[in-house]
């Protein structure tokens, strides 16, 4: 994609001078896993490692160029699509970006292919989104107070409106990871803990607070399995619990609504994690009826497992246990030995596992907490714990009967986020 427009001396000029006058050095950050936007050997790729700063340049009306503060080069994607970075022309299109705000963050878009920014399958690249609230394609960019970004974490991303009475605020976005080895093998198990947060205060008389946080983006994975013989399997997930609660401070919220619901269906199936328009509906608070917004709802595809929303009381508990293996119903881990007539004819094999008792496993919860007074300006700490319970069965055939005898072993996280309601009237 070349010059669309030809330019005069005195108009690139005036462009140089205004890149100049605009510029601002940012780190480009990725919302799903924290990954930067760097250069390796002059390729575009994304690290936690990366360090590279970038220059943001005015480019034509709302767009902008991104340059490499080390080496000067931009980014585009002027060969078939493909993002590189190199040495442009003034007048590229395939080398001017439009940030778009999206949930506290920014949607970085191609001006000539209107593709976005995005690592989805681990790699950087330009490319289309496979669904609209891929927090893939979503990017922090730190840049300082002389560039006008409204993307800054901490900053209030929505005020009230004679149609919607709100203020919402970004909470701080909480990013931690953890493996760990089992023992007694070499089957390596991790997290991926992903909490986004927004506090809202509502004006209307009498007025209200209360807090939305999801746990989109968090994964659990078993990792491949020590052992995957016929009479041997694991170790593989068997049951994943998520639960958010308030601590210190708890006195003064309640848990208002929480979502998915309960789902014991155990085919192939997706699930969508939603709240919206509820926030309040169960006081006769102003926040009744009034849409959340941001990201409070997204799907996920499950097979073999069902969910259980075991909330209760202030808690929020969901279970994702295993259901379903290729030899029937699972409830206990003996049903794991394939007692069929075909199998009984082929030493009574242990089933197969469904992908996500060995792969990635979604962490799915999101709630809302409200204040009891919406004048409180306190502070409330909520603990977040994942924990991943996983199981290695073995069985021994005999001539007429079989044996299994069964090890588990389980991983378990926790961390905490401290919700300051002082911060928004």
């Amino acid at each position: 994609m070349k010059t669309y427009f030809t330019m005069n001396k005195f108009s690139l000029i005036t462009l140089l001078l205004v890149g100049l006058i605009c510029e601002a050095q940012t780190t480009i950050t990725n919302r799903w896993t924290s990954d930067k936007i760097g250069l390796q050997n002059g390729t575009p790729y994304c690290a936690s490692t990366a360090s590279d700063k970038w220059v943001v340049e005015q480019a034509e009306p709302g767009y902008v160029r991104l340059k490499n503060s080390t080496t000067g080069t931009y980014l585009h994607t002027e060969n078939g699509g493909k993002l590189e970075a190199g040495t442009i022309q003034p007048g590229w299109w395939s080398a001017q970006w439009k940030l778009v705000p999206i949930d506290g963050y920014t949607h970085i878009i191609n001006r000539w292919t209107n593709n976005h920014l995005h690592n989805e399958s681990g790699k950087l690249e330009c490319g289309k989104l496979g669904a609209p609230g891929w927090w893939s394609a979503q990017w922090t960019m730190n840049a300082p107070a002389t560039y006008s970004n409204p993307n800054q974490a901490g900053n209030i991303v929505a005020e009230p409106t004679a149609d919607d009475p709100r203020k919402r605020l970004r909470l701080t976005p909480l990013s931690k990871d953890q493996s760990a080895t089992i023992q007694g093998s070499n089957q390596a198990c991790e997290f991926n803990m992903r909490v986004n947060g927004f506090l809202y205060a509502y004006t209307l008389s009498p007025s209200q607070k209360l807090v939305h946080l999801t746990t989109e983006g968090s994964i659990a994975k078993a990792g491949v399995q020590a052992y995957n013989q016929q009479d041997m399997r694991g170790y593989f997930l068997e049951k994943l619990e998520v639960t958010i609660e308030p601590t210190t401070g708890s006195e003064h919220v309640y848990r208002d609504v929480d979502s998915p619901p309960t789902d014991t269906n155990t085919g192939s199936r997706t699930i969508t994690t939603s709240i919206s328009g509820t926030g309040g509906v169960s006081k006769d608070g102003p926040s009744a009826g009034v849409e959340l917004g941001g990201s409070d709802s997204w799907s996920q595809n499950i097979n073999g497992f069902k969910y259980l929303n075991n909330s209760s009381g202030k808690k929020l508990y969901h279970v994702v246990e295993l259901a379903s293996t290729s030899v029937g119903p699972y409830t206990k881990y003996q049903d794991l030995v394939d007692m069929s007539f075909t199998g009984s004819f082929s030493g009574t094999p242990l089933g197969t596992l469904p992908e996500q008792a060995t792969n990635t496993m979604p962490f799915l919860a999101q709630g809302v907490w409200q204040t009891y007074n919406g004048d409180f300006t306190g502070k409330v700490t909520f603990k977040i714990n994942y924990k991943m319970h996983l199981r290695y069965v073995e069985k021994t055939n005999h001539f007429f009967t079989v044996d299994t005898k069964s090890i588990t072993s389980n991983m378990e996280m926790s961390e905490y986020i401290t919700v300051d309601f002082g911060s928004i009237k």
